[in-house]
């Protein structure tokens, strides 16, 4: 009975164990001794998401015209849906696309990923997109770690490491490149571009990277019908960025760029495809690509697909889908049709100022940057904003960049700035400039209204104003006839633009009451938080200021240091203050705060009580001068240190001519989410309100009315115009150096339409024109547009009438 029990349980250990060491062995065999296999074979057949892009938000003009669109796009992706595949596999296939696509015609869309090693004219180089030497050689250490390569490779030596990593390279001797695959060097170039995408994982598993975009519809067809032989690489069709307008409206919509090096981490923390998705860089594209505090988005949510995939990449069936959400669309204050007239005009005006088809005093060839801003002094809306050249937003809506053909004409080389164009930067918003006597309607609403003149007030004008000693500014009648404008008024000063007046008018305001209403016209910086001036635009502004002693101390701060530097150098034998280093800033921050502090010097190496004394004299002189009184009579003509945008002479003209409302200039009427409700709705907005006494206002206006009519410095432009309006005319003159280089004054022209109840306010200016008359044929144009009275029409006071209901209707 024992026997029998002890044999039973002897059996059943036997079968237990049997069990156990064959589960344990089985498993060991999937695990360990087949496991790369199943593990492989598990990651390539299964289930993926593809991500699919979400159309961006549409840029709509004020009557719903499309500035920015989308339009559907063949693409052509790579998707890693491979992790072990080989060199030669990812190789082969990325080839064989290439050459695919190029084969059909379609060779400019390849989207060849930013990579730091370029070849041109039989050289390598590194280039990591910077002018700066000190950021491009952290980016090269950074690169050169990243794939650990020694420090002391140049470019050609990187390249060739690279190329043997990535297996594309059979041999290298005396400097003749023999690739695998019988590959040109470009092609080369354009493997390793992508393999360092993809070597720098920033894309995760399927995440698909862009080999092409925007193809034919030929040129998908073929890559559809090699798919199976081409695993990872699919076809896909996705919205792309469309401006139906082309370079109309550049200066505020912007353009699109691919996600940099800097900006990689952030975008990848808010869900960005960081090989795929592009980003606003400039304009509304760049200030709603994502803006939390106005909460819109251009971006939309992304979408995708989920599928069964085999071991090749190739798509099983789908098992579900996400649709993607567009963005949110943005309704703009802009009539485009205005927007249009005003970029030809200035085009067209600056082309008559180089050929002299408008009558000047002399040739100006180098007439060829301009802008204007056209504004709703009833609300701050902003109708036209322009800058000229221009460029075309769609030569970056495929791959974030434009064609080589075209980077020298958006961003020229050893430019000269104000004489060579860029058309990439906004002049109406960026460009700051000395806005000669159009600052002179503000100069005359202060005395006014600090009642150091009155409307009645008689100046006489005796050319070289007498009224500070040491300053011999003189009026610019004098200077160029040896006349005067005799006794003048402030309509009449306006009208004539008579320096000899406004050296008075500022000189009785006094430095503090100047600042004051400069301040209240948002012309200079909060004298409590030193914050600069903002119009309240959406996009990006870098306004400018009036002169005050700060501004004057920053504008000329360089040039003393430069002064300093060299000093130290050749008279002290001091080497250690070079541009860019802690001494040279900290000694730059000095000379601004106007505090000398000799232990700051000794800390930077400066020890010779001499070079000390000589670097306070320095600074002393620096503050001094910018606090000498005769800075205001220079600002009070718009001259001096005083820098100031189109876009910010707009809101004081639209301030001073409404009566004192200041407006939040806006680009933005409203916003619909992506069903066409709507989301939210820009309502008009005063910063600021300034008593202005109308009958004052009334005065200045009568000035500005006057420069338009017979004997006023726009009258040739404006002579039996239809409509009432009122403007000035400014001619900023540049430095003698700049002369000697080809530039020439700054021609300023502002107004307002109509006359008796102003609803639009225009500026423009452009440079190197000579005289502000000449810039003044624009504005015309606008009104003739705005007004309709440029259409046709079965009389003049029908026009009007129309042109008056149809502007209400766009208000509405």
């Amino acid at each position: 009975m024992k026997k029998n029990e002890a044999a039973r349980i002897a059996a059943f250990k036997f079968i237990v164990y049997f069990v156990f060491i064959t589960l344990i062995s089985r498993v060991f065999y999937l695990q360990v001794v087949n496991g790369e296999y199943y593990r492989t074979l598990a990651e390539e057949k299964g289930r993926k998401f593809i991500n699919e892009i979400a159309p961006r938000g549409e840029i709509l003009d004020r009557n719903g015209n499309k500035l920015a669109t989308n339009v559907q796009s063949f693409n052509i992706t790579y998707n890693n849906v491979k992790s072990k595949a080989d060199n030669d596999e990812i190789n082969k296939v990325l080839l064989d696309t290439i050459r695919l696509i190029i084969k059909n015609g379609d060779e400019q869309k390849i989207n060849t990923p930013n990579f730091p090693i370029v070849y041109e004219n039989g050289i390598f180089k590194f280039d990591f997109g910077s002018s700066e030497k000190e950021i491009n050689k952290k980016r090269e250490i950074k690169f050169k770690e990243f794939y650990k390569l020694d420090d002391g490779l140049n470019a050609k030596e990187s390249f060739i490491e690279l190329a043997n990593k990535f297996g594309l390279l059979d041999s290298y001797n005396n400097n003749k490149f023999i690739f695998k695959y019988n590959m040109t060097i470009d092609e080369a170039l354009k493997l390793i571009a992508f393999r360092h995408s993809i070597q720098e994982s920033i894309f995760s598993q399927y995440r698909a990277i862009y080999v092409a975009k925007n193809v034919s519809k030929k040129t998908a067809l073929a890559v559809e019908y090699k798919r199976n032989n081409l695993p990872g690489i699919f076809t896909e069709i996705s919205p792309i960025r469309k401006y139906p307008y082309g370079e109309v409206g550049s200066a505020f919509l912007g353009y699109l760029g691919k996600i940099s090096e800097e900006e990689k981490d952030y975008y990848s923390s808010l869900g960005y495809d960081i090989s795929r998705e592009l980003i606003g860089k400039q304009g509304l594209e760049k200030a709603l690509e994502n803006n939390k505090e106005l909460n819109i988005a251009l971006r939309g949510e992304p979408g995708g697909i989920e599928v069964d995939v085999d071991k090749f990449g190739r798509i099983l069936h789908e098992t579900a889908r996400l649709d993607a959400i567009p963005g949110d669309s943005v309704v703009t204050t802009i009539d485009v049709e205005l927007q249009k007239v005003t970029e030809k005009a200035l085009d067209e005006t600056m082309e008559n100022i180089r050929t002299r088809k408008i009558p000047t005093d002399e040739p100006y060839p180098n007439a060829n940057i301009g802008a204007a801003v056209v504004v709703d002094v009833r609300t701050g809306e902003i109708l036209a904003l322009a800058s000229r050249p221009g460029f075309d937003p769609n030569w970056f809506a495929e791959k974030g960049s434009p064609s080589k053909e075209l980077v020298e004409y958006l961003w020229p080389q050893g430019r000269d700035f104000g004489l060579v164009p860029l058309p990439t930067f906004n002049y109406a918003t960026y460009g700051t400039a000395p806005p000669g006597s159009t600052f002179k309607p503000l100069v005359a609403i202060a005395g006014l209204q600090e009642g150091v003149i009155t409307p009645d007030t008689i100046i006489v004008d005796k050319g070289v104003y007498d009224g500070l000693p040491g300053f011999h500014g003189a009026c610019w009648i004098w200077n160029e006839k040896r006349r005067t404008h005799g006794p003048v008024d402030v309509a009449k000063a306006i009208q004539v633009s008579c320096n000899y007046f406004f050296f008075e008018v500022g000189k009785r305001l006094g430095r503090e009451k100047f600042n004051e209403w400069a301040y209240k016209f948002g012309l200079i910086r909060d004298p409590k938080t030193g914050e600069m001036p903002k119009t309240g635009i959406e996009i990006e502004e870098k306004p400018g200021e009036v002169a005050n002693p700060q501004k004057i101390v920053r504008s000329n701060v360089d040039y003393t240091m430069y002064v300093i530097k060299e000093t130290l150098k050749n008279k002290y034998k001091i080497y250690t203050i070079d541009s860019g280093t802690p001494g040279y800033k900290a000694l730059r921050n000095m000379l601004i705060s106007g505090q000398y502090d000799e232990n700051l010097l000794d800390s930077i190496g400066i020890y010779d009580e001499k070079a000390k004394k000589y670097i306070k004299s320095e600074l002393n002189i620096l503050h001094t001068v910018a606090n000498k009184f005769f800075q205001i009579l220079n600002a009070s003509i718009g001259q001096g240190n005083t820098d100031l945008t189109p876009l910010q002479m707009a809101s004081y003209v639209s301030t001073l001519v409404n009566g004192g409302n200041k407006y939040k200039l806006h680009l933005i009427k409203k916003v619909l989410n992506p069903d066409g409700t709507l989301k939210y709705e820009n309502k008009p907005e005063v910063l600021q309100k300034l008593d202005l006494n109308p009958k004052y206002v009334e005065a200045v206006k009568e000035g500005m009315r006057k420069v338009t009519e017979e004997g006023g410095t726009a009258s040739s432009t404006f002579r039996n115009f239809p409509i009432p309006t009122g403007g000035k005319t400014g001619s900023a003159s540049v430095d003698d150096s700049l002369k000697l280089k080809g530039r020439a004054a700054y021609g300023w022209y502002i107004g307002f339409a109509p006359y008796d109840n102003p609803e639009i306010a225009v500026v423009v200016v452009i440079y190197n024109a000579g005289h502000g008359s000449y810039a003044a044929p624009v504005a015309r144009a606008i009104y003739e547009q705005y007004f309709g009275l440029n259409k046709p029409a079965t009389n003049s006071t029908n026009n009007t009438n129309s042109s008056s209901n149809n502007q209400l209707n766009r208000n509405n």
